[in-house]
Parts: structure tokens; sequence; C-alpha cells
């Protein structure tokens, strides 16, 4: 039986309290996080052969997708969001593939989704606040993919 932290019930009192007291635009963040955190203990589990911590990862990830699908307002919502809803059920799909087929090459297709995902809207959160402006957003991502945007193009014609 491994130790116990002794410092292991100030550390879940502070994660409760991070929780209870998040605004809904961090709750997304951390539904985000807790995906990806059970993604990588389902690709670790797969590669050590744990069928058990496999499943309840895999399955710990898929209800947290169908929470994020419950919170898009399909009846209302425009193309972005019916878009968003079928690319989670994809994700969803893969994680039932993953999970019988122990092809840890689906997670990682979800992972980098999710990763995207959770990206977008933590840059949609920094430009409702100001923080960051929708051009710098740009530009992160235009570095990340290692291309270069038009519009935002610094030259004789495009002065700014």
């Amino acid at each position: 039986m491994p130790p116990v932290n002794p410092y292991s019930k100030y550390i879940k009192q502070y994660q409760t309290s991070n929780i209870t007291t998040a605004t809904p635009e961090k709750l997304m963040i951390l539904l985000f996080d807790g995906a990806l955190q059970f993604l990588q203990k389902a690709k670790s589990a797969i590669a050590e052969g744990n069928l058990k911590e496999r499943a309840e990862n895999i399955d710990g990830a898929r209800k947290i997708l169908r929470e994020l699908m419950r919170t898009i307002d399909l009846e209302n919502g425009n193309d972005v969001a019916k878009s968003l809803f079928k690319l989670y059920n994809r994700m969803t799909m893969n994680l039932i593939k993953a999970n019988v087929t122990r092809k840890s090459e689906l997670i990682d297709i979800v992972i980098e989704d999710l990763t995207n995902i959770r990206w977008g809207f933590q840059k949609a959160i920094e430009i409702q606040n100001g923080t960051v402006t929708v051009e710098e957003a740009m530009r992160e991502q235009q570095a990340m993919d290692g291309i270069e945007h038009p519009a935002l193009r610094k030259d004789e014609n495009n002065a700014g």
C-alpha cells in the first residue's frame, strides 16, 4: 500500500474550492483538462496492458465529452454549434474504438482535437477579458501551425 500523503486532505479541499468558485468559462477549461488527464492515463494503461485502468479512464473521458455535448444548444445554435457537437460525437466514437481495439493512436487523435478546442476556448476567454487581442491569438495560432495569414502580414499594402 502506498504511503498516505499528509497533504491530501488540503489538496482535495483546494480542488473542491477551485471548482465551486469557478466561472462557467473556467469550468469548461477544467472539463477539458480532466478529459485530457483521463486520456493520458488511458494511454499509459494501454501501454502497461492494464485493462481495468484503460476502461475506467476512457470511460471518464467519454463522460466528460457527453457533458460537453449537453452544453451545446443545438436548437438555437449555429453551424459552429452543430459542427462542435459532431466533433465531440466523433471523439466519443474514437474512444469506444480505442477501448475495444486497445489502439492508443485513436486516443492520440482525441487528445489532439481536445487540445485544439481547449486552446480555442482559452483564447476566447482571454479575448473576452481583454488580456489578448484577436490578432495576437491569430498570430499565436499561426506560429503553432507554422503558417502566416495574409491579413496579418505587415507589408506596403497592409500597413499596421
